[in-house]
């Protein structure tokens, strides 16, 4: 019997081994991991391949959107380790598992893992607030699986900047109702919004008040330096005794007889309905902010990642980060979150705290709202707006670069945010809704979309969202940009001095316009101004005047729109010529001197007077058209010479130039009857054709110039002396007119001169 049942055991025990071995393994999944975001419409599905006995391992898939996996989709006989998804949709969360099969048999279920699809489009250009042309480009991230997307392009939006209400410095605002809603700030500021009318309160305070509170039309409180605490009855504002000479920086009631306030050197206060009184809590930091969601669940936080939480009976204190926490939240399920320093988003949930970092480069954050734990919002410093849509936070266009302080919201139709320099936003719902409205569609292989024809001066938002057969995402969140309003002038800088007559100016391009205008005026308040256009960014004015006054603007337009005038520049033309040779009081100058001076563009000729006389009484006056003058005749060895220009254009001239002397050489190596032998010109007087002989020069190389009596040269050739042998040169005047004319020869810096006549 022991033999029979030992034989029996031994076979069962090589069944089991054998049906092991020819069972499938469970796959396992790889990508994307669980409870991944932000994931394509085409996502791929990933695992690790199994082994088995069997001839062939197929895959099955299912794919539902509950973790029971009830109405699950099917996919069976995957012969590959991976499977792409198609239309899944936006903002879906997809639940996902594979088994293993072959012919021998079917593995159990993979674990089920989780990722939810990417809900929008995620906008790259322009960044928020930017400045740009009226034709900008506007760029978004690759999403794969889908067919198109649509864009809106607006001037209206969810979030609207109030001008002209306040110009201090607001920190924090409550609303009670669409009709009632308080601000207070800085150096006594508390206005009220009732019904459309805004209302400053004076005489209330005159220190900085940081938060305000209201349970109803006739309870609120604000706090703020010097621990002061206003209540306001519905009719005016009365001070509450605190019993603190410290800045109260939060307050925060449940109904009317239950309030808290907190501020510096880590100071907590009660008020039972008739009295405010100090709490026990082990902190010395300020705090800076309270907020709960009940009597048992108050949190206060403040600087240096300090905290407390009160749960009806006593206060518990901790630390969680060394960044000052500026702002708290309690949702009504609990959770509670705060707006620190540095970009940073704290969260509370489950006995856990947890960090993001948002922005870059991250703002410091302000103030915190939350409806619900799916609709959140925080503001900040330059104008940061964030939103949390329960999964992710995203940045908004707020409109404005001023640090925001604080944001309310009633509810999801209504709310403001209020910051520095007066700023007000007003949420107003969905927006996108004014006249202007575009909207455009792409295909979903492109990337970037040009607008054209945008307002100058006008705060555009723009919003995007993708597309395929089975849904469409929600649209991104809306980003903004502000269109140039004017052109920006380049040059001549303002108040240039010296300006030519036909003087280029110039200024910054701006694309997608067709044309500029400009406008030259003799005074500043263009009053009758000369108009002129222009395709390119720069003109060049003509017919100016010497030594006048001259303003330029300039704007744009395109088929929509004409910016605003450019600020005005101003630019004085030239009143008098800038002389630079010979220097003032050169000596050993040659006898015959060239005069040189700055051209003046625009003018059409130049007025010369030179002399031994420096009242100019006796002088000699001659007219060039070039910015130079050569003398033609030797003037006296060793005397005293005095020159002046000034320039002429028809009937106007500028001023005459400083005057200046020079002194001239004595015994001079330029003259005719000077190296006489080894310069000659022949014949002379001659029709056209003349000889000119050297020999003897000390250099290879030299250059012949011919000048007409006004001074322009005419003629210019370069030749070279053959083994310091006579040479004879034949140079062609023949096409020049009859006259007299002076011929030089330069030899490196020594000037040979001889008087020339055709007949």
């Amino acid at each position: 019997m022991k033999k029979i049942f030992l034989s029996v055991t031994i076979l069962f025990m090589l069944s089991l081994v054998s049906f092991a071995q020819s069972r499938i393994y469970t796959p396992e999944l790889f990508a994307p991991a669980d409870l991944a975001i932000e994931q394509t419409p085409d996502v791929l599905l990933d695992w690790l391949a199994v082994t088995g006995e069997g001839t062939e391992i197929l895959y099955d898939v299912q794919l539902s959107d509950n973790i029971e996996f009830n109405n699950a989709i099917l996919f069976t006989g995957v012969n590959v380790t991976s499977l792409r998804m198609s239309e899944l949709l936006f903002g879906n969360i997809y639940y996902w598992r594979v088994r293993a099969k072959d012919d021998l048999g079917t593995s159990d279920w993979s674990a089920a893992w989780s990722f939810t699809v990417i809900s929008t489009v995620l906008i790259e250009t322009p960044t928020n607030l930017a400045i740009v042309n009226p034709d900008v480009t506007i760029k978004w991230k690759n999403l794969t699986g889908i067919s198109g997307y649509d864009i809106q392009v607006d001037t209206a939006y969810s979030w609207a900047v109030i001008n002209g209400i306040a110009t201090g410095k607001i920190n924090d605002v409550f609303q009670i109702d669409e009709n009632h809603v308080w601000f207070v700030g800085d150096n006594g500021l508390i206005l009220q919004k009732l019904n459309n009318e805004w209302n400053s309160i004076t005489g209330v305070a005159t220190g900085n008040l940081f938060d305000v509170f209201f349970i109803d039309n006739e309870n609120g409180w604000i706090v703020g330096d010097g621990g002061n605490i206003y209540y306001y009855n519905g009719i005016e504002f009365t001070e509450q005794e605190s019993g603190l000479s410290t800045a109260l920086n939060g307050v925060f009631f449940t109904d009317v007889n239950n309030g808290f306030a907190v501020g510096n050197g880590g100071k907590i206060i009660h008020y039972d309905g008739e009295n405010w009184a100090p709490m026990t809590v082990s902190l010395t930091v300020d705090l800076l902010s309270i907020h709960g969601n009940g009597t048992n669940n108050i949190w206060a936080v403040g600087k240096a990642g300090n905290y407390a939480r009160f749960d009806g009976t006593v206060w518990t204190s901790g630390i969680f980060t060394a960044r000052d926490m500026n702002d708290v939240w309690v949702t009504p399920s609990g959770k509670v979150w705060v707006a620190a320093k540095a970009g940073r988003i704290l969260s509370y949930s489950n006995s856990t705290w947890s960090e993001q970092m948002v922005g870059s480069p991250p703002r410091d954050l302000q103030g915190v709202c939350f409806l619900n734990d799916l609709n959140g919002y925080i503001v900040g410093n330059n104008g940061t707006l964030l939103y949390f849509n329960g999964v992710i936070w995203q940045t908004l266009a707020s409109g404005t670069t001023e640090n925001l302080n604080g944001i309310y919201l009633r509810n999801a139709e209504t709310g403001y945010i209020a910051g520095n320099a007066g700023t007000i936003i007003k949420y107003q719902g969905e927006g996108f809704n004014s006249p202007y409205l575009h909207s455009y569609s792409t295909p979903g292989d492109i990337l970037e979309f040009k607008l054209a024809n945008l307002l100058f001066g006008q705060a555009h938002y723009f919003r995007i969202r993708a597309k395929h057969a089975t849904d469409i995402s929600d649209w991104s969140p809306a980003s903004s940009f502000k269109v140039i309003d004017k052109p920006t002038l380049s040059s001549p800088a303002n108040n240039a001095t010296n300006i030519s007559l036909d003087t280029l100016v110039k200024w910054q391009a701006i694309s997608g316009v067709a044309k500029y205008s400009i406008q030259l005026s003799e005074d500043a308040e263009f009053s009758n101004p000369r108009l002129f256009e222009s395709t390119i960014n720069e003109y060049r004015f003509d017919e100016l005047v010497f030594s006048k006054d001259y303003f330029w603007r300039v704007n744009a337009r395109h088929a929509v729109d004409i910016s605003d005038w450019s600020d005005a520049r101003k630019f004085s033309t030239a009143n008098s010529v800038t002389l630079t040779s010979p220097s003032n009081g050169a000596t050993n100058v040659s006898r015959l001197p060239r005069y040189e001076w700055q051209h003046i563009k625009g003018t059409e000729k130049y007025l010369v007077q030179h002399g031994k006389d420096n009242t100019f009484a006796v002088t000699t006056s001659d007219i060039v058209t070039e910015a130079f003058y050569q003398t033609l005749y030797l003037l006296d060895k060793e005397t005293t010479y005095y020159w002046r220009v000034k320039a002429i254009q028809g009937l106007d001239s500028t001023n005459w130039s400083q005057v200046r002397n020079f002194i001239t050489e004595g015994e001079t190596s330029v003259g005719e009857s000077n190296r006489e032998d080894s310069f000659t010109v022949y014949p002379n007087p001659g029709t056209g054709i003349f000889l000119v002989s050297i020999n003897g020069l000390q250099s290879n190389d030299f250059k012949i110039e011919v000048y007409n009596l006004t001074g322009s040269k005419v003629f210019e050739q370069v030749y070279q002396v053959m083994n310091n042998q006579k040479n004879v040169n034949s140079i062609d005047l023949k096409l020049l007119r009859k006259g007299m004319y002076l011929l030089r020869l330069n030899e490196g810096s020594n000037i040979y001169t001889k008087r020339i006549v055709i007949e």
